[in-house]
């Protein structure tokens, strides 16, 4: 099969034929359709701090659709011929936090594409736990599944839910922070979302028909302290200056991955009792409404995404990379869907 492998150097990747994978015990066999690259994909391409544990070569991409084409066990049978996504995180289902649904901070979680090889190539194996069919959602939007339902987490990692009455900030124009965004206007909040002067075109502006409002980082604070912060950006600035935008008695919820270490004037915090709530990856649950907010918005999330044919691979980790797009996904068979 072809696939796409990091190399050892930083920055490199190359299509490869390699033996198609094989299964194991409750593993079933994926024709991977669509493949995105995420914000981990490029810190582990680019073999960024906190990715060390990342081998290379690797066959990244946790963000998949596909049909299912083999199993190993005749209780998985009837998935054969079905279009599904991949849940990313392989949880054990037995530890502590597993036992009160903590999923997403299991205590033994693996990443597919991250802790082994993942869906950047023709076929991908994974068990059958870990898979959802996929109906009346296009494969080519269904692998946004990821990331959306990421972003489903973070809103719900809140202490209370968002309203009309919220005034929300988005810091990070992102696909994760477009989703953040999405969601809060689904629930009828005032939604701001800020990046660079140099992401207003080929990110900011692209927010505008969802009713979001984008707002450019260099133009200073918005005109309004916010309830709400919800930082996508990475930014270690961004994160040491977003206190300036938010209300007393208001939250922020961190869910970007960072390279650099950030400081924080902590008595800042606890005069103004802001809320620091992070947030890591996703819940099974979450997808649920993931699908359903994607299958609504089908239409008009594909305009602005960016796909990519599977043999300009570089290309699109080139064009992630340094944001010359807002999602580059890899179209690696598109005839299974």
């Amino acid at each position: 099969m072809l696939a796409a492998l990091t190399k050892k150097s930083p920055n490199e990747i190359e299509l490869r034929v390699i033996s198609p994978p094989v299964l194991c015990e409750d593993e079933i066999l994926i024709k991977v359709a669509y493949c995105g690259i995420c914000g981990s994909d490029l810190h582990a391409y680019n073999h960024a701090k906190g990715y060390e544990f990342v081998d290379h070569p690797r066959i990244l991409g946790h963000e998949i659709s596909g049909t299912v084409i083999e199993v190993n066990d005749e209780r998985y049978q009837k998935l054969i011929g079905k279009q599904v996504i991949v849940e990313s995180m392989n949880y054990c289902g037995k530890c502590e936090n597993c036992c009160n649904e903590r999923y997403s901070i299991c205590l033994n979680n693996k990443v597919i594409g991250l802790h082994f090889d993942g869906g950047m190539a023709q076929y991908v194996k994974t068990k059958a736990k870990y898979v959802r069919v996929i109906e009346d959602v296009p494969m080519e939007i269904a692998v946004l599944s990821e990331p959306m339902s990421v972003a489903v987490h973070a809103i719900k990692r809140l202490d209370r839910d968002i309203t009309k009455n919220d005034v929300i900030l988005v810091q990070g124009p992102g696909i994760i922070g477009f989703f953040v965004a999405l969601l809060c206007v689904e629930r009828g909040a005032k939604v701001y979302i800020s990046g660079l002067r140099k992401d207003f075109e080929s990110r900011l502006k692209k927010f505008e028909p969802f009713n979001i409002i984008p707002h450019v980082v260099e133009d200073g604070l918005i005109d309004e302290k916010v309830d709400v912060i919800f930082e996508c950006s990475g930014s270690k600035q961004a994160v040491i200056s977003m206190f300036d935008q938010l209300k007393k008695g208001g939250s922020a919820v961190v869910v970007a991955l960072y390279e650099q270490e950030s400081e924080l004037f902590l008595t800042n915090l606890v005069r103004n009792e802001w809320m620091l709530i992070p947030s890591y990856g996703s819940d099974p649950v979450d997808y649920d409404e993931a699908i359903q907010v994607l299958k609504k918005h089908a239409a008009k999330i594909k305009d602005i995404i960016n796909y990519y044919p599977f043999n300009q691979v570089k290309r699109a980790f080139e064009d992630g990379l340094y944001q010359k797009v807002l999602k580059p996904v890899l179209e690696i068979d598109t005839k299974s869907t």
